[in-house]
């Protein structure tokens, strides 16, 4: 068992490794001697025993896990009236396991033309003089052609500096479900929000927005920011201030009475290991920061100082949070 400070700490692979092992052993068709495997593998080693206690701990709490529709990847965070098998169906394929079961991205990630990893960011300079800031892990595809100007934020979060074009060709991002056209502008797209929401600020002019589930068109302007839910539904419309979007850029994450899920979910991408909150509670804790993303667990301890919350680190690579 893991005791302390003093206890060895398993590698990512070895972490990787003993999740897929847990998943199996509990997919209703492992057997004695698979059980039997499993023991004489945590045996190797302090560091093997330890990759498997986390990985027992993580599925003790799988109630807090979800699979992602858009990815097919077990992530942190609740979805309703899932089951803890329904939860883990379909992820045996080692492969898939070992891609996602702790990191924030997917496959369709890794193929993409852009992509950033956990706590980095990148400056992407397109083919028509625009800019994209990608937040860490993120991943973004590009499309022009001579009809139009497309780029699709498969995952994470982007910032977009979009340059007037001779050939009048519109500049259209797509999130999932949701589309955003440029009306002469500079806005972010965030897709790092808990429950597969989508949040668009705009720092400079106004851009159009459309979704699968809005019964109209949604036009924001400079310091507005809106919500789409995963179903495609519009929230209100909020005056933010042009700041707030662009902090991240800095390394910085303004929170101005944003819920407690939120802001985890923008450290998650800091964060080399999972960052679980136990439950709704917690959660749904109003938050009023400004937080440094490139130190996430001193500002997960900064939050703590303030907050009704309890921080329980149980390995290097699972931290759960919790109403104190």
């Amino acid at each position: 068992m893991i005791h302390g400070p003093s206890r060895q700490d398993p590698t990512k692979a070895l972490s990787d490794e003993a999740l897929v092992r847990i998943v199996r052993l509990h997919s209703g068709e492992a057997g004695e001697r698979d059980w039997a495997e499993f023991r004489r593998w945590r045996s190797i080693s302090a560091e093997h025993e330890a990759a498997a206690t986390e990985a027992e701990l993580l599925w003790s709490d799988a109630s807090n896990l979800h699979r992602d529709p858009r990815t097919g990847l077990v992530k942190p965070g609740r979805r309703k009236s899932v089951s803890r098998r329904a939860v883990l169906g379909g992820i045996g394929a080692t492969a898939l396991a070992l891609g996602g079961l702790r990191v924030t991205g997917g496959f369709q990630g890794i193929l993409s033309d852009h992509t950033t990893g956990t706590g980095q960011t990148s400056v992407i300079d397109l083919p028509d003089g625009s800019r994209a800031h990608l937040n860490a892990a993120s991943a973004l595809n590009v499309d022009f052609s001579p009809q139009r100007r497309l780029a699709e934020l498969v995952e994470g979060q982007a910032y977009f500096e979009v340059a007037s074009d001779p050939l009048r060709r519109p500049f259209d991002v797509k999130a999932g479900d949701v589309s955003v056209s440029a009306l002469g502008t500079a806005f972010d797209v965030n897709r790092n929000l808990p429950d597969g929401a989508t949040e668009i600020t705009v720092a400079e002019h106004m851009v159009r927005i459309t979704s699968n589930g809005a019964s109209q068109e949604i036009v924001l302007n400079a310091g507005e920011t809106v919500t789409v839910s995963q179903d495609g539904l519009a929230g209100p419309v909020t005056d933010t201030g042009r700041s707030a979007a662009a902090a991240w850029r800095t390394g910085l994450y303004v929170a101005e009475s944003r819920p407690l899920a939120q802001v985890v979910a923008a450290l998650q991408a800091y964060h080399e290991g999972w960052l679980v909150i136990e439950d709704g509670k917690a959660g749904s804790l109003r938050v009023n920061a400004v937080l440094d993303l490139r130190t996430p667990d001193s500002s997960l301890d900064a939050l703590a100082s303030g907050l009704p919350i309890r921080i329980r680190r149980l390995s290097r690579f699972l931290t759960v949070i919790s109403s104190a």
